[in-house]
């Protein structure tokens, strides 16, 4: 699920795309093993936990950004893009997080959290079957050169960053939300995701002052 085309989409809409799909490949694989084989400690099944919390979480925040900020100018300057295809997935798989949400919560790295984590991991196979075609579809009709085609470079570029900063109400904290976004892409994405956020929040707050809020996922994220 993490493979992911070559694309001319904008390469921050590519990449959280990528953390997306490892994000559901990783809930998908562990709570099918913690299901059948329990968690190893107390504190790996809480880490799963805040992992898969963020993962809808993060998800939440980007089809917000995408339904908020993003649709509104493609729909002005390109109506001929289904665009109503794609916020119907978006309600589709809103409503999938929110079924899961209650299971998530039962999980608290106790023995005898099968059922819970069961439901979770059905819950993330359903979304697991919209998700490829969904950011296939992205991908293809949001290239940089469509873009390029009505929006100046400056204008493109204030429309990508309002959208990596939109925050929707009740959305998760930056504390949790942003070491999930840098931490589940490989160094390389990693550092040109660092790009496109003030240096202080990879240099210095996510890896010491938010610390105590992410630690927890370390074991699902990557080095």
């Amino acid at each position: 699920m993490t493979e992911t085309k070559n694309s001319d989409a904008p390469i921050t809409l590519v990449l959280i795309h990528r953390v997306l799909s490892r994000g559901l490949e990783v809930g998908i694989r562990y709570t099918e093993e913690f299901a059948r084989e329990g968690y190893p400690d107390r504190v790996t099944g809480v880490g799963l936990a805040l992992y898969l919390r963020t993962l809808a979480g993060t998800l939440h925040i980007h089809h917000s950004a995408e339904d908020e900020v993003a649709f509104p100018l493609l729909r002005e300057r390109f109506p001929e893009l289904s665009l109503d295809i794609l916020i119907a997935e978006h309600a589709q798989m809103a409503a999938i997080l929110e079924e899961m949400a209650p299971a998530v919560d039962r999980l608290q790295g106790e023995a005898g959290e099968g059922t819970a984590l069961f439901a979770v991991h059905g819950a993330l196979a359903k979304l697991a079957e919209i998700w490829p075609r969904h950011i296939d579809v992205e991908e293809t009709d949001f290239s940089v050169k469509r873009l390029g085609s009505v929006l100046s470079a400056e204008e493109l570029a204030s429309w990508l960053q309002e959208m990596g900063q939109h925050r929707p109400e009740g959305a998760l904290p930056d504390p949790v939300v942003l070491p999930f976004i840098l931490y589940n892409l490989p160094a390389e994405d990693r550092a040109i995701m660092a790009q496109h956020m003030p240096p202080v929040v990879s240099q210095e707050l996510v890896p010491v002052v938010w610390k105590e809020h992410w630690a927890p996922m370390r074991p699902f994220l990557l080095e």
